[in-house]
């Protein structure tokens, strides 16, 4: 078992259960002060962001607030609260589907899509800036390290 995981390059071998937890925790932490602190002029936290984004995604059609919530990997209540929070901003639209009145759809403000662009804009290079200065992380190690992401991410799914 090693003592010390700060060389370059590791042996994955040799690294324990819970050393690697320590940097994926330290890690979730780095990126989301750096997301934060960019976020927070816009009076945005993260979560809030990635729902507005997967909202955007969605289209003008909107999405349910289930599916919502099921892409966010939350609950009903922390779907509702925040869209309410969002709503408020006049963020986002709240719709009844015209089909069901059960169903709740949530689409961006026409006046808000700008902005999104701007967010998404200014964050890439807030982003860029704080992870690639002195060639600390490569943009091919970034790009591995989101495809691992992704693939975890749809274990869960």
């Amino acid at each position: 078992m090693t003592k010390s995981t700060h060389s370059e390059k590791r042996d994955i071998s040799q690294i324990t259960t819970y050393q690697s937890g320590i940097v994926q925790s330290s890690a979730h932490r780095v990126l989301n002060r750096v997301t934060s602190d960019y976020l927070l002029r816009y009076g945005l936290s993260s979560m809030q962001w990635f729902m507005i984004g997967s909202i955007y995604d969605a289209g003008t059609s909107g999405v349910r607030l289930s599916d919502l919530m099921r892409r966010m990997n939350t609950t009903l209540p922390y779907i509702t609260n925040t869209i309410s929070l969002l709503e408020s901003k006049r963020i986002v639209n709240k719709i009844t589907h015209s089909g069901d009145s059960r169903i709740k759809l949530v689409s961006i403000a026409p006046s808000y899509i700008s902005t999104i662009g701007e967010i998404e804009d200014g964050l890439r290079d807030h982003l860029r800036a704080a992870l690639y200065k002195d060639g600390h992380i490569t943009r091919d190690e970034l790009s591995a390290y989101i495809t691992v992401l992704y693939k975890l991410a749809q274990q869960n799914q």
